[in-house]
């Protein structure tokens, strides 16, 4: 099913993205839907402090190597990061993961989650979209469940980088019909920190531990492998990325290997990534998963993803229908920003 002049993946992009596992689609998202995801992080910045699940990695990263500096985290809680930094000292292979040179006073590397919960135009980009139609698509989906979105920015001189990792066991899902679409708001290139991806790593055949952003470090809870420390030695890689602008996407398979660079620039980086899954992704309580930030479900290892956790974003009942509209119908308190 798709809705008129939808623009689909060409057949070539569809290719691209099967072998490489990342694809980079332009002018996809409209100017409006772009200034709704920039004033989303807008308020997710100004809210840092009270934010339960808002964190600058860039101080965070600071307080994680000084042995004498304490953890201070705002209200934030999603993560323990007592342990995490416990984790990272005792890691003889972690090293920090900084450009070369000193931040400069407006560094940030600005994380937060779940904006979709309480913005409606969160919530109209990653529902009402050609997002949706396009990741189907992709994925050859007969529906599609939205998991989560995520926002990542970096300020002009931000040294942290963030390390080399796959999204899947960071997932609490099974399978393989997963995809991340990952939105610029500005201008993004490798020199201020544009994702960057390692070719045809999602078909490697292999599941990575999650690890802690700031250092290659894995989470000790998950059973899976280390991820190679592609920051060692990139050049034994195929590692791509992509310049791109406001309204381009970059969507990678879940398996793909990926990372960034700090933001060596006078300019901001900021951007929004969106996750869907497809009808044979199952859920999975997995083992050294994030935990999700609100969720109220009480699904079981092996069920679909019917829950209003995940809503079904594709197929529409019919073509123009509004579900961010019916969704704050159904959840008027969800509706005000």
């Amino acid at each position: 099913m798709s809705e008129p002049n939808l623009p689909l993946p060409t057949p070539a992009q569809q290719a691209t993205f099967t072998r490489d596992g990342v694809v980079c689609l332009r002018n996809v998202l409209a100017p409006g839907e772009i200034e709704h995801l920039r004033q989303a992080v807008a308020r997710q910045m100004d809210d840092l402090r009270a934010s339960p699940t808002g964190y600058d990695f860039e101080v965070l990263a600071r307080q994680v190597w000084d042995n004498d500096r304490p953890i201070d985290t705002g209200a934030a809680e999603r993560f323990d990061m007592e342990r995490m930094k416990a984790l990272v000292r005792a890691d003889k292979r972690a090293r920090p993961l900084l450009e070369e040179g000193s931040s400069g006073p407006e560094g940030m590397f600005f994380y937060d989650v779940a904006a979709w919960k309480h913005d409606r135009g969160v919530r109209e980009v990653a529902f009402d979209s050609a997002l949706p139609g396009i990741v189907s698509s992709l994925l050859d989906a007969r529906y599609l469940n939205f998991w989560e979105d995520t926002t990542f920015v970096k300020a002009p001189h931000t040294r942290q980088k963030t390390a080399f990792h796959q999204d899947l066991a960071y997932f609490q899902i099974e399978g393989e019909q997963c995809v991340i679409v990952w939105i610029p708001l500005d201008q993004a290139d490798l020199e201020n920190g544009v994702t960057q991806y390692v070719r045809g790593s999602h078909l490697w055949g292999q599941t990575f531990a999650p690890n802690v952003f700031v250092s290659q470090t894995p989470i000790s809870t998950s059973p899976e492998i280390r991820c190679p420390d592609i920051e060692a030695a990139p050049e034994l890689y195929d590692i791509v990325s992509f310049d791109v602008e406001p309204g381009d996407v970059i969507i990678h398979d879940v398996r793909t290997v990926h990372g960034a660079g700090g933001n060596r620039s006078d300019t901001w980086r900021r951007a929004v990534s969106f996750r869907y899954c497809g009808d044979r992704i199952r859920y999975r309580d997995r083992p050294g998963a994030i935990p999700q930030a609100g969720v109220a479900h009480d699904l079981r290892d092996g069920d679909r993803l019917f829950s209003a956790d995940y809503p079904v974003v594709w197929p529409k009942p019919w073509p123009g229908f509004r579900l961010a509209e019916a969704f704050d119908i159904q959840n008027p308190t969800k509706g005000e920003a």
